[in-house]
């Protein structure tokens, strides 16, 4: 199980079949002409931080907290690898405590950046909070996959006044700098889990790999954790360009980069047996289903939401369904447990992402030991 298996083999025999490419072709158009619409949960023009006036990490001081309404806190983390600082959404528990589990809630292509973050577009605040578990939700990172760039690229950006001028360094502000952060705010040293939808849906299982043991329990909810083979790269490429016309090869090289290979989840299943998590993937058919009607919270009723819901939310789904299925027979050839979950039908969309979130909250809680 601890061997590294024929990388080329495994890229080669994801790309006999012609159906892939097509439907990740089709995916790709989908996701221009809807700009990525399917992620958004949101009003279009939403800011999620509009009006919200909040205190600035810096250097000197490298986290503060404004609250924002509730047990919701609106904490800014300074990145040293990125020399800026991040706004991060924290939603408290109930009863916090030094052991008291740790969400880590990432957003789509949009990086939560339009008012379409968990947030904003699920329950998963009171949620949580009602299982006593902290939730941390970063705002922005569209288009980045929550990875490391190999370049500066000055299309991918934050928005809100915060400015870079270094490659972006989400999976470094994910896994060291946020969590220490935190961690010293709070004196928390609970159990992490982590979930993410769409493009994080990719990302979190990336993190699990790259970081054995750090979470115990992961969620990927309707992602494609594709990038060496022809498809899974021209979705990435084309995600990365359509917000602000990022090209993906300042993230892991021109075509062809061994990058894309060793950062390829699906390839590099074999590295979470090293220290196995708690696994939970799933993607829907992109049929129509339960939350694709007017009267569903999500729609409320507007009729061009509800037609590109389920026009773009569908076959956007219908493509996230085939990565699942690669990632779901990659695992199980490895012999590493997950639980899989693929619905007869739903769209790419927040009202199913928070049926998965609370249908996986049992697997979290047993990995935390509830």
């Amino acid at each position: 199980m601890g061997r590294v298996p024929n990388r080329k083999a495994v890229v080669n025999s994801r790309h006999r079949s012609g159906n892939r490419l097509i439907t990740a072709l089709c995916a790709a158009l989908v996701v221009v002409a809807g700009s990525v619409l399917a992620d958004s949960g949101a009003q279009a023009g939403a800011d999620t931080l509009h009006g919200i006036r909040y205190a600035h990490a810096t250097a000197g001081v490298p986290y503060r907290e404004t609250p924002i309404g509730g047990r919701i806190v609106l904490a800014s983390v300074w990145s040293a690898s990125m020399q800026t600082q991040v706004p991060v959404l924290i939603g408290r528990p109930a009863r916090p405590g030094p052991s008291t589990p740790v969400m880590y809630l990432l957003s789509g292509s949009t990086g939560g950046e339009d008012n379409d973050d968990w947030t904003h577009a699920t329950d998963a605040n009171a949620f949580y909070a009602g299982k006593n578990v902290w939730t941390l939700t970063p705002v922005g990172g569209a288009a980045s996959y929550y990875a490391n760039w190999r370049h500066v690229d000055p299309a991918a950006n934050f928005r809100f006044g915060v400015r870079t001028s270094r490659p972006l360094r989400w999976e470094t502000f994910l896994t060291g700098e946020l969590p220490a952060a935190f961690a010293r705010a709070h004196g928390n040293s609970g159990p992490r889990g982590i979930a993410g939808i769409s493009m994080s849906g990719q990302s979190v299982i990336r993190l699990a790999e790259n970081h054995p043991g750090f979470y115990r329990a992961v969620g990927a909810y309707s992602g494609c954790a594709e990038t060496a083979s022809p498809q899974g790269q021209l979705i990435l490429r084309t995600v990365a360009f359509v917000p602000g016309g990022a090209d993906a090869s300042n993230l892991y090289g021109p075509p062809g980069d061994p990058q894309w290979v060793a950062q390829d989840p699906v390839i590099n299943a074999y590295k979470l047996a090293r220290r196995t998590p708690a696994l939970w993937i799933s993607a829907a058919t992109g049929l129509p289903g339960a939350h694709d009607n007017l009267g569903d919270r999500t729609i409320a009723g507007n009729a061009g939401r509800l037609a590109e819901q389920v026009t773009i939310g569908g076959l956007d789904e219908a493509a996230a369904r085939y990565c699942t299925v690669n990632l779901a027979r990659r695992l199980s050839a490895l012999h590493i447990p997950a639980t899989v979950r693929l619905p007869a039908t739903g769209t790419h969309s927040w009202g199913y992402w928070q049926d998965q979130m609370h249908r996986s909250w049992p697997m979290f809680a047993r990995a935390f030991g509830r």
